[in-house]
């Protein structure tokens, strides 16, 4: 099966797309290394975005201060979250186990 051929304007669509997007998740991690979301808001912000759903529960941990990449993969473990887990597929128990890892 090989890849579909786009013409210019859809791969330019999907550049500006792919741009919009890490620009968002920047700003959105950015915002919660700063202390200006919880983990909490972050969790729910998240689960409203599809561009910030898409991201890694190991790169959201690891904006909280204190938590580095060893911290992060501990902490998943710990609860049982794959490390290819992305926000979208955390469930209910996930999230109330990372909110109450986050209050400790």
């Amino acid at each position: 099966m090989s890849t579909p051929e786009l013409s210019d304007e859809e791969r330019a669509a999907a550049l500006q797309k792919a741009t919009a997007v890490r620009s968002a998740r920047r700003v959105f991690k950015t915002r919660l290394e700063n202390g200006e979301i919880t983990l909490a808001e972050a969790i729910d912000i998240a689960k409203q975005d599809e561009a910030l759903e898409g991201i890694r529960v190991r790169d959201l941990l690891q904006c909280l201060r204190g938590v580095g990449p060893r911290r992060a993969t501990a902490v998943m473990e710990e609860i049982g979250i794959a490390q290819s887990r992305r926000i979208r597929g955390l469930g209910e128990h996930q999230i109330a186990s990372l909110l109450e890892r986050d209050k400790a």
